[in-house]
Formats: structure tokens, C-alpha cells, sequence
């Protein structure tokens, strides 16, 4: 009975220090176990991390290509407009060249209307003078007979002095003289003239012409 209680008692012991070592390296275990969890969970939130940050690059990367984009586009803009008033500059200059031109082109038409008229005028004092002139022809080769320029009724008036004579004679030519010896001046219509004292024309008849 004795040998059977010590064996009993040994067995026991036995068993007694097999479960505590079998405890002890459960808690090793599950401590290593928590340990590589948390280490686990670290590299995790710091990988979490790692992403925020690079989304948070890749963002701002994104404002910063945006906001290029704009100063782009901005400065284009700026481009076309400069452009566009360097064409409204350069249409503006050909607008006042035109027009100066325009006022030039008017004026010269204006020049020429005002020489036509002149041109007209002395055409209409050409053809006067020259139907006055075809008529005292017709009624000089009515009288076939060369007569002589009778003698002036009732004029016995005095020439001019010379002086007066050319002042009131003018351009006119003298083209000869009277039978009292008065210089005879010929009118730009073809009437024919002598100065009296008094120094005013006195326009000799169709008849009496020289």
C-alpha cells in the first residue's frame, strides 16, 4: 500500500509540472500572438497612412497642374486679345487712310466739277461772241459794195488822253483809227469802241465798224 500511494503521489507531481510548463508556453504563445497583431496593426495604419499622404500628393499635384492650366489659358487669352486690338489698331489706321484718301478723291472731283463749269462758260462766251460775229458777216455780205464807215450823227465828242485810255481800254487791242482820228478798241465779244472825254466807251453801230 505504500509503494502504491508514493507511485500515485509521483504521478501526480508529475502531471502537476507537465501543466504548469504547458501553461506557461500557452501565455508565451498568445503573447507573441498579440505582439505580431499589433505589429500587424501599425504597419497597417502606417500603410493607411503612407496612401493618405500619397493621395493627398497626388492631389495636390492635380490643384497644381490645374492651376498651370488656367495661368495657360489665361495667358492665350491675354495673347488673343493683344492681338485682336494689334488687328483693330491696323484696321483702324487703313479706315483713316481710306477715308483721307476718300476726302482727297472728293475734293480733286470737286476741283474738276469747278473746272468743268469754267470750261462750260467760256464755251457759252465762245459761242456768243461767235454767233454775234456770224451775224454782223451776214449783214456785211448783204452789201456786196466794200462802203466806208460814214460819218458818225451828231458825234462830235473829243478822244481821250492816252492814260485814260489804257486804263479804261484794258486788255482790249486797239485794232485802228476813225476818220477823226479816235483810236478804235475791239470788246472781247467783237463790239468795237472809242474812248470819249469823259473817259466811258461809246460802242460804234454794226454800220460804222471798221
Amino acid at each position: 500500500m505504500c509503494f502504491l500511494s508514493l507511485a500515485v503521489l509521483t504521478t501526480t507531481a508529475q502531471d502537476d509540472k507537465k501543466g504548469t510548463k504547458s501553461g506557461s508556453k500557452g501565455k508565451v504563445k498568445t503573447e507573441k500572438a498579440d505582439k505580431k497583431e499589433k505589429a500587424d496593426k501599425k504597419e497597417k495604419a502606417s500603410d493607411k497612412k503612407e496612401k493618405a499622404s500619397d493621395k493627398k500628393e497626388k492631389a495636390s499635384d492635380k490643384k497644381e497642374k490645374a492651376s498651370d492650366k488656367k495661368e495657360k489659358t489665361s495667358d492665350k487669352k491675354e495673347k488673343t486679345s493683344d492681338k485682336k486690338e494689334k488687328t483693330s489698331d491696323k484696321k483702324e489706321k487703313v479706315d483713316k487712310k481710306e477715308k483721307t484718301s476718300d476726302k482727297k478723291e472728293k475734293a480733286s472731283d470737286k476741283k474738276e466739277k469747278a473746272s468743268d463749269k469754267k470750261e462750260k462758260a467760256a464755251d457759252k462766251k465762245e459761242k456768243a461772241a461767235e454767233k454775234v460775229d456770224k451775224k454782223e458777216k451776214k449783214a456785211a455780205d448783204k452789201d456786196n459794195t466794200i462802203k466806208p464807215a460814214p460819218k458818225p450823227k451828231n458825234d462830235q465828242s473829243k478822244e481821250a488822253d492816252a492814260s485814260t485810255k489804257k486804263k479804261v481800254a484794258g486788255p482790249d487791242k486797239q485794232i485802228g483809227k476813225d476818220e477823226k482820228g479816235r483810236a478804235i478798241f475791239e470788246g472781247p465779244r467783237g463790239g468795237q469802241y472809242y474812248i470819249n472825254s469823259n473817259g466811258n466807251k461809246t460802242y460804234l453801230k454794226a454800220e460804222n465798224k471798221l
